[in-house]
């Protein structure tokens, strides 16, 4: 984050009465517990967000080398993303155009060709099909040219990659990230690295994970026995990029740093945890000294997979280093997988079985209350 920026940041706290909430929303947001629930607001949401929304997909690192591959659900359309030999990206629909079988392995090493698991079919990395083993003459009668992979949408920048399913003609990583390219060119993500990656599943819905990392209202009471003693639970910062909220945690130390006499010594990070949702399923959290993506799956109204993943500014120069940024990895999954995903998990519960007819948004929770508003828009631009 640009210096004059974390200045910008920080002369809103100056004033500010810590024993005080702040800031407030205009109004506070009811929202419906059908729209967690019901399976049939879910699948007008996967068919809305889902497949014709920009999802976050990694960071570029993640696809440095030529065949290098990630794949996604989006909607319920297997994608996949490769690296192409002129450092461009291409994404597919991951289904072989014979029968139907993946071409793009969860967790695949770069490779030259992309190859069916069923049949054999060979793909060149832009998608085109190379050969079909063994039975071109049981095909001559279906061009090659139609069998290439189905091309779904990708753009690259600033050292993210977005993808979409349906649409996206048009899609750029300016126009995904919706005003926030000033904010995410300053974190210099082009030049992190992948330490590791966690996936888990939970039984609650997708915008449940979202809504845990819109507020710090919650680390008081429901992080006292961890990190709740060294955060301003009560203050926070909320800022919004079109449909994308963000809000920045504040460590109890920022006090300090505003007490300094110069703004020129003003640092804002090292007191933050900045938290930027894009809308609807990918966050990245800034934490101090390393980077951190949450993206969100979901598999049924009550089921969501969460890949949780870790970055460092540069890549680990030893066994040690690296042993570190695995267990900031591991810490992390720890706390929301004790803490957070377990409540949650009985939240949703109480919501699908009818005791809860609506949840309330309060003033002290902006961002919570714009993630959800965005999420309403972007459904009735849809037709829902």
């Amino acid at each position: 984050m640009r210096h004059e920026r974390q200045v910008e940041l920080l002369r809103r706290l100056k004033d500010v009465d810590p024993s005080g909430t702040w800031p407030l929303a205009p109004s506070s947001m009811r929202n419906p517990a059908k729209n967690y629930v019901d399976p049939d607001h879910f699948e007008r949401e996967r068919r809305i967000l889902f497949r014709r929304q920009p999802h976050l997909i990694a960071l570029s690192c993640e696809l440095a080398a030529p065949g290098a591959s990630i794949t996604a659900d989006l909607g319920g359309v297997p994608a996949a993303i490769v690296r192409q030999r002129d450092g461009s990206l291409r994404g597919f629909v991951n289904a072989c155009r014979h029968r139907g079988a993946p071409v793009v392995a969860e967790s695949a090493e770069p490779r030259p060709r992309l190859s069916c698991p069923y049949h054999g079919w060979i793909y060149e990395l832009d998608g085109a099909l190379h050969s079909r083993p063994y039975a071109e003459e049981a095909f001559a009668d279906v061009p090659p040219a139609e069998c290439a992979l189905a091309p779904i949408a990708v753009a690259e920048g600033y050292g993210l990659v977005f993808a979409q399913a349906e649409g996206g003609a048009d899609l750029t990583a300016d126009s995904a990230l919706a005003g926030a390219e000033t904010e995410m060119a300053s974190y210099g993500l082009e030049n992190f690295t992948l330490i590791d990656s966690r996936v888990n599943e939970w039984d609650f819905n997708w915008k449940l994970v979202l809504d845990t990392f819109t507020e710090s209202y919650h680390i008081r009471t429901l992080h006292r026995g961890s990190i709740a003693p060294t955060y301003l639970s009560n203050l926070s910062f909320y800022d919004a990029f079109g449909p994308h909220p963000r809000m920045i945690g504040l460590l109890k130390t920022v006090l300090k740093e505003i007490e300094k006499p110069s703004e020129a010594d003003w640092n804002l990070l090292p007191h933050t945890t900045a938290q930027l949702i894009f809308m609807p399923s990918g966050l990245i959290t800034y934490q101090r000294d390393h980077i951190e993506l949450w993206r969100v799956t979901p598999l049924s109204a009550d089921r969501t997979r969460v890949r949780t993943s870790l970055y460092a500014p540069t890549p680990p120069a030893s066994e040690k280093a690296r042993a570190y940024w695995t267990k900031n990895l591991d810490m992390l999954v720890d706390v929301t997988g004790r803490e957070d995903f377990p409540l949650t998990t009985q939240i949703h519960a109480a919501m699908k079985g009818g005791a809860l007819d609506e949840l309330i948004y309060g003033r002290n929770e902006p961002a919570l209350i714009h993630l959800h508003r965005s999420i309403n828009a972007a459904l009735a631009a849809g037709g829902a």
